[in-house]
């Protein structure tokens, strides 16, 4: 397990979603409009057969991240063509030694006024 930690650097996480992805994203989901936050990829952890990354939503200076703009957001990153987690999971799955069973994406948890996090579960099989 300790092998699949030493994966995810910063650069790994880069690779997996980058930032012409994410403004991609933005670009089509806000049409041109500055979003309220930038978004990234972290590494949440590994227990058990879960591996955890996180989706995170950080503030923009001067911006507000209201709940209300966060809590439907799982939803329409699972599924939006521009931002491609299907995709990401699949390069992921080149990278590990383990198959990948299924992944879901959890709700937002506030973690401060700056910070939203939307969960990335991935288990991974036996």
């Amino acid at each position: 397990m300790k092998e699949i930690e030493a994966l995810f650097t910063p650069e790994t996480l880069e690779e997996l979603l980058p930032r012409e992805r994410v403004e991609s994203f933005f670009e089509a989901f806000y049409f041109g409009e500055e979003p309220a936050y930038d978004l990234g990829l972290g590494f949440g952890g590994l227990r058990d057969r879960f591996l955890r990354l996180e989706l995170l939503l950080k503030a923009r200076p001067g911006k507000c991240l209201a709940c209300n703009l966060t809590w439907g957001l799982p939803e329409v990153l699972a599924r939006h063509p521009m931002l491609d987690l299907a995709g990401m999971i699949e390069r992921l799955q080149e990278k590990l030694p383990f198959r990948i069973e299924s992944w879901e994406l959890g709700p937002t948890e506030e973690r401060s006024p700056e910070l939203h996090v939307i969960p990335l579960l991935i288990r991974l099989a036996k």
